[in-house]
């Protein structure tokens, strides 16, 4: 199974191709519906970081997949956390869609 696996994007940020879990959240743990993917993951800038705080999130990471694998989900479990997707782009023309995911902050 592939874990991680990691390399420089064109402008030498490192990114990482992951195994992540796409989560629609269920009324109890046991109904919520996942969807695991492969995703490149890639930690986001100052700005996105403070974009994030005005929606009172910490952002932690943006993940890229493909747009046919991505219905809508609302979080995200990756190295054994759950985030929140606060806000997505796309799709791109290559046919990702980038999903930026973070964790509430203070009282939401």
């Amino acid at each position: 199974m592939l874990q991680y696996a990691s390399d420089k994007n064109q402008r030498g940020s490192v990114y990482i191709d992951a195994y992540i879990t796409l989560v629609e959240p269920g009324e109890t743990k046991a109904e919520d519906v996942k969807n695991g993917v492969i995703a490149t993951v890639e930690p986001v800038g100052r700005d996105e970081f403070t974009a994030a705080g005005q929606k009172s999130m910490k952002a932690r990471y943006k993940f890229t997949v493909w747009e046919n694998e991505y219905n809508d989900e609302q979080e995200i479990e990756y190295k054994n956390r759950r985030l929140t997707i606060y806000r997505t782009y796309g799709p791109r023309t290559d046919g990702k869609i980038e999903l930026y995911a973070g964790e509430r902050t203070g009282n939401v």
